[in-house]
């Protein structure tokens, strides 16, 4: 696992948000919890993790009389999974003054966007709400064995449009390596 980093220009008033993003849930909560340490005293911090807003359980559940998402769908409850988060748990811990790691945040899932054909323009506006990290770091890793990346894939494989899971991940590995050497993660 490496792991690259950056330091925003604007940061969020009182505490700090560190974005960490990669396309393995594991390697991405593993470097979260390995920098909130760092970071801080372990009461003072924590980390946000997706779907804490359950609702990709809950599309898992909906089984396959609900369809097959598309890559915006998919896309489109990941930006509600992340405006739960920031409202129930990354502002709130920012404006307590603690350190919170984003587990992943916008870059993985702009990744995963660009890696199944969506403009870049789309996907921007989409995440325009959030706010922009104080920190950002990037976990390269080869597979998605799980998180978002991982989950979208196989559901983007199971559409008759050609997609596969293994080179959609590999498309999302690029994306996010590419956004890294861009912003200097």
């Amino acid at each position: 696992m490496a792991v690259a980093d950056r330091k925003a220009s604007v940061t969020m008033p009182r505490g700090t948000l560190i974005a960490v993003d990669g396309i393995d849930a594991a390697e991405v909560v593993a470097a979260a919890r390995a920098r909130i340490a760092a970071a801080a005293r372990p009461r003072r911090a924590g980390v946000s993790l997706w779907d804490a807003s359950g609702v990709f359980d809950d599309l898992v559940v909906a089984g396959p009389d609900a369809g097959i998402p598309s890559a915006r769908t998919l896309l489109l409850l990941y930006a509600a999974d992340l405006a739960f988060r920031l409202r129930w748990e990354i502002k709130p811990a920012v404006i307590e003054g603690r350190v919170i790691a984003a587990a992943p945040y916008v870059a993985t899932a702009v990744a995963f966007g660009r890696a199944a054909g969506l403009p870049t323009a789309w996907l921007k506006e989409l995440f325009r709400f959030a706010p922009r990290p104080a920190q950002a770091c990037y976990v390269d890793c080869s597979s998605a064995r799980s998180g978002f990346i991982g989950f979208g894939c196989n559901q983007l494989s199971q559409h008759a449009n050609g997609f596969s899971a293994r080179d959609t991940v590999a498309r999302a590995r690029t994306h996010l390596q590419a956004a890294a050497r861009r912003t200097r993660f």
